[in-house]
């Protein structure tokens, strides 16, 4: 009944459920080497109950069972997240220090289709319609061999192999949007109906695999190519453009128009938080940049040396006179630009902020550009910023 491969080994993740015991049995009866995962929240009178239950089923199985107990108050905000963090960790913990080849989830066709409902309705822009069969995540490979059974086909098999297994009665209650989908529609569809929202959903993915194609060739900050892009294409290659930074952002058709706006602006700069990142427009390009980010560095060089930081390199041991740097002026310090900094050019003061301004340097990057004072904590060398600045070998000053 399963396709999986006989030499490997496996984590079953397992809640004492009907899905999950059904595979528990399965991979039992067809002879596969595995051991038994499994989280207790403690959300529930009965969790207890059914992890003794689970470890005595293990016990007569002789499978080894690896038990979570979540002792922290998980609250109910983003309770659904908080959960799948710890599930997670957990199976990554577990496959790492007993060399598991894979965590096998026991999803199935009804998950599937309850998950691709929900994407509609709240019009997620999502990397996969529906359930990955095969996904890696927290940098473990998922495989979820059940979906393409039903709930009723897995009770059914339950019953008739005399499977115990327990049963949530959370999931009984129309109080969440899942719920509510399993018990109004998904429960009453016909096979016909469920091969045809299967075929649909394959219809979807087929569609946003040419869409995904066409964005991951775009190699370019300029607002004007994206702004060729059709709306999907523009919404996509935005979060395609955040997850190089944050894994997990996701933004809302409604925030991606309007960062379609933002890109379709005259003003130079425009800053705007979008999830867990600032999205920075500065003239004609843009970058995502994290939005806690703090910038602050400061370093003292005594006597010619060679030197990098995440922020630039120098090698000053040869001439600096391109730097307006001498052995007088040591022992230098080399921080980032503040906001009141002055630059004397050809014998006149300027606003390094103006200075800023007339080169076009990108907000996000003003706030690490690096300047050098002497000792006498004047500045007296700026990196003049050009977008398409190229190392050079003898180059011995630049800005990461």
């Amino acid at each position: 009944m399963l396709n999986l491969e006989k030499y490997k080994k496996y984590l079953l993740a397992c809640s004492h459920g009907p899905d999950s015991m059904a595979l528990f049995y399965m991979l039992k009866e067809e002879g596969y080497n595995f051991a038994v995962a499994h989280v207790n929240y403690h959300l529930r009178e009965e969790s207890n109950l059914e992890q003794e239950q689970l470890e005595t089923y293990c016990k007569n199985n002789n499978i080894q069972i690896y038990v979570k107990d979540v002792d922290e108050v998980l609250g109910n905000n983003n309770l659904e997240e908080k959960c799948r963090i710890i599930r997670y960790s957990f199976f990554k913990d577990l496959v790492s220090q007993y060399g598991f080849d894979a965590v096998l989830v026991a999803h199935n066709q009804d998950d599937l289709i309850e998950t691709y409902i929900m994407q509609k309705r709240r019009q997620n822009l999502v990397e996969f319609y529906g359930i990955k069969e095969k996904p890696i995540i927290f940098d473990v490979k998922i495989i979820r061999p059940l979906l393409g059974y039903s709930k009723a086909d897995l009770l059914m098999f339950c019953d008739l192999n005399k499977v115990e297994y327990s049963i949530d009665k959370t999931n009984l209650e129309d109080v969440f949007l899942r719920n509510q989908i399993r018990h109004q529609i998904v429960e009453k569809m016909s096979k016909e109906d469920r091969v045809k929202i299967l075929t649909e959903i394959d219809i979807e993915n087929t569609k946003l695999a040419i869409l995904n194609m066409k964005i991951s060739q775009i190699n370019s900050d300029k607002c004007e190519v994206y702004n060729r892009l059709s709306d999907d294409e523009f919404l996509y290659a935005i979060v395609l453009q955040g997850r190089k930074l944050d894994p997990h952002f996701a933004i809302s058709r409604n925030q991606g128009l309007e960062i379609r706006k933002v890109f379709q602006s005259d003003k130079a700069n425009i800053t705007v938080k979008v999830g867990s990142l600032n999205l920075v427009k500065s003239y004609d390009s843009f970058q995502f940049v994290k939005g806690d980010e703090e910038v602050n560095f400061s370093y003292t060089i005594n006597e010619p040396c060679v030197l990098e930081t995440d922020y630039f390199y120098l090698d000053f041991t040869g001439d600096t006179s391109n730097r307006n740097v001498s052995k007088k002026d040591y022992p230098l310090t080399i921080r980032n630009a503040e906001p009141n900094d002055v630059y004397i050019i050809k014998g006149y003061e300027k606003q390094l902020r103006r200075l800023f301004i007339d080169w076009k340097v990108p907000v996000p990057l003003r706030k690490r550009w690096p300047v050098i004072l002497n000792k006498e904590g004047v500045i007296i060398y700026v990196p003049r910023y050009q977008k398409d600045f190229k190392i050079e070998d003898n180059c011995n000053f630049y800005v990461k």
